[in-house]
């Protein structure tokens, strides 16, 4: 067997998945920068609007599109490791986002078929729903003997109009917004 004689030449195996595995942990140290971009944002815009009981979780947000967006399902180690990384750069308690990213990551891969059946309106539900009981869950943690029920009736219904804003977003601009990432 000569290589001269076929034009199509492959490398060895052990190459290949060198090249596959670099690949892979590029786009995951991207996924990684944006989610800590995002969580930057997040912070910043905590402190501009706690003082009128809104909590929007920018970074509870993004990654729960990354996951409903995903062609693959996504491990729950990879949510856990994510969740444990978002502890330690958002300074909460460790361990808390990694939980609440796993049961994100479950109940959005459970319901992956169904989800196919809902209207952008019920999907937007069902984040905005999940944002506010992530909220709840965050403050009920870290707020114990201070937590407001205000903050919850309020974040509420702007985390659902925010998500639906969203989607009417990616829905006009679908080339700019409508990428797997």
């Amino acid at each position: 067997y000569s290589p001269f004689r076929n034009k199509t030449y492959y490398e060895p195996i052990g190459r290949q998945y060198t090249w596959s595995y670099q690949i892979l942990m590029i786009t995951y140290l991207k996924r990684l920068l944006f989610i800590t971009f995002v969580n930057v944002i997040d912070h910043f815009i905590a402190g501009l609007v706690l003082n009128i009981f809104i909590v929007l979780p920018l970074t509870f947000l993004t990654y729960s599109l990354y996951v409903y967006r995903s062609n693959k399902n996504i491990n729950s180690s990879e949510a856990f490791l994510v969740g444990l990384y978002i502890d330690l750069i958002s300074e909460t308690y460790f361990g808390l986002n990694a939980l609440i990213f796993c049961l994100i990551t479950y109940t959005i891969n459970l319901y992956s078929n169904a989800f196919k059946l809902f209207s952008y309106l019920q999907i937007c539900l069902f984040f905005g729903i999940s944002a506010t009981a992530y909220v709840g869950f965050i403050q009920l943690v870290e707020n114990l003997y201070n937590f407001s029920y205000l903050v919850l009736l309020i974040s509420g219904p702007i985390n659902i109009l925010f998500c639906t804003l969203i989607a009417f977003i990616s829905l006009y601009f679908p080339k700019s917004l409508n990428k797997n990432f």
